[in-house]
């Protein structure tokens, strides 16, 4: 794996800026802790496990941050519960080592602008997150949850992060064949930990209210993040078995729909119904737009489906409880729809435009909304939230990531149309479940869908784009200036 270059010097006062951090940081915590907590043997082993982890990690940071990031890549789907564990503190302030690995994905994008100067780093942000990471933090100037709402920050941040480190480590094909296989086995864990509870009838149990029962969230928090990073994984599963963006074996190959029918039992085990919908428009859109011949197999399989139990109680929920009448509950799409009209009725005209601040959907909801059972419901639609929170420049905002990011992807049609084609979709898909569910709030969801967009629009600029520098990072100090040089020539 490439060593990311660095200046000896540079790296020698952050390494002791680092160290002086940590060591400040867990002084205080240390006082903190022996204050106000009682820790069982348990937990004090999580702690201390963890705070070995946080060590390898700063030194992985920086002498081999390419293996840092392919770490991550490969494990951060398994370690949601885990790192849950880590967590110190309680409601919205609480942190846990998820925060790190959110700060080392920021400071190795960081490093990369530091030390190589190569990516079009302002151009791609301003094309995709830019506008929205504005507003955001703007909105933390008169959010009533400041903590929570930097957090949640920061987790933006980090989703544009990882998005641009894949222009950093994406070279050629081989280099981007590379990066797409460490995402797809990056399933492997969930799909062991979700078979297990499949085998072991354990899971998400959802409340009584909701009447959906037991449900597969898998090493995931919730089955809804769990089923939509299944339908981005079968996306890029099913484009490479039809001969498209990486070159697999003929054993390989032949093992790939297993696989993938293996991980479509799963999405149905979540009960998500919106993932189910985003997953059946990606095959129709397949078999409308690239192979034909596969229609009449789709329609089979989407009957069949019907006939699953809980794919047809899912289903018929959606004919029941869409009014509320004779003390009938919501069904969920229902309730989502009531609340959003309740937010829509509370908000004046005055914070059209800026929103009432970060994070403020949660903290006003348990008052306009008392179905709510005198919590503070989030969203549940990515465009109301950030209309709520940032006003018309928060939605904006977000309307500007999506087509952006499209537009990119629509180009890279031209040159590789199966990869186009996924990529695509893969905005359309994030697009599609916005509408009814918190996507911006899913962090390993969207890092591994930022990471996907960025590999595959990244072989496209290096290779179709004339920005040759993505192409020369190997030995990036003697091969960028006459990469410059030769582009200025063309001009």
């Amino acid at each position: 794996m490439q060593i990311l270059p660095m200046r000896a010097d540079l790296r020698g006062q952050l390494g002791a800026a680092l160290a002086i951090a940590c060591g400040l940081v867990l002084t205080v915590l240390g006082g903190w802790v022996a204050g106000h907590l009682t820790l069982d043997g348990r937990h004090l082993l999580i702690l201390l496990l963890a705070a070995t982890a946080a060590f390898v990690l700063g030194i992985l940071f920086f002498y081999a941050s390419e293996t840092l990031l392919l770490l991550i890549i490969l494990f951060r789907s398994n370690l949601d519960l885990i790192l849950g564990m880590t967590k110190i503190g309680g409601g919205g302030a609480g942190i846990s080592m998820g925060g790190l690995l959110n700060a080392l994905i920021i400071g190795l994008i960081a490093m990369e602008m530091l030390s190589r100067k190569q990516i079009p780093v302002w151009r791609l942000l301003l094309r995709t997150w830019l506008p929205l990471l504005v507003v955001m933090i703007f909105t933390l100037a008169y959010t009533p949850r400041l903590i929570p709402g930097i957090k949640n920050d920061l987790a933006l941040l980090s989703n544009a992060a990882i998005f641009l480190l894949a222009f950093a480590h994406v070279r050629d094909k081989s280099s981007h064949d590379l990066w797409m296989r460490a995402v797809l086995l990056s399933t492997i864990g969930p799909v062991l930990y979700g078979l297990y509870q499949v085998v072991t009838h354990t899971g998400f149990q959802a409340p009584a209210y909701e009447g959906d029962g037991l449900r597969i969230n898998s090493s995931f928090t919730h089955p809804n993040i769990f089923a939509f990073y299944l339908v981005l994984m079968l996306s890029l599963l099913f484009v490479v078995w039809r001969g498209g963006i990486l070159a697999v074996s003929p054993r390989v190959r032949r093992l790939l729909p297993v696989y993938g029918l293996l991980l479509l039992f799963l999405l149905m085990g979540t009960k998500t119904r919106s993932a189910w919908g985003a997953m059946a428009f990606f095959f129709l859109a397949y078999a409308l737009i690239m192979e034909r011949k596969l229609l009449p197999w789709l329609v089979l399989a989407a009957g069949a489906a019907l006939f699953l139990p809980d794919v047809r109680e899912r289903i018929t929920e959606l004919t029941t409880g869409n009014s509320g009448m004779y003390y009938q509950p919501l069904n969920s799409f229902a309730w989502r729809k009531d609340m959003w009209l309740a937010a829509l009725h509370f908000m004046q005209p005055a914070n059209y435009l800026f929103g009432y601040g970060k994070e403020s959907y949660e903290f006003y909801s348990r008052w306009f909304y008392p179905l709510g059972n005198g919590e503070g419901p989030p969203a549940h639609n990515v465009y109301m939230q950030v209309f709520f929170d940032g006003g018309l420049l928060g939605l904006a905002g977000f309307v500007w990531l999506l087509i952006g990011s499209g537009t990119l992807a629509t180009r890279v049609l031209k040159s590789d149309r199966k990869e186009g084609f996924l990529l695509v979709m893969l905005v359309v898909e994030f697009a599609i479940v916005s509408f009814s569910d918190n996507m911006l709030d899913y962090l390993v969801y969207n890092w591994y869908l930022w990471f996907v967009l960025g590999v595959g629009l990244s072989l496209h600029m290096a290779q179709h784009s004339g920005y040759d520098a993505l192409a020369a990072r190997s030995s990036p100090d003697a091969q960028f200036p006459a990469a410059v040089a030769s582009l200025r020539k063309r001009r």
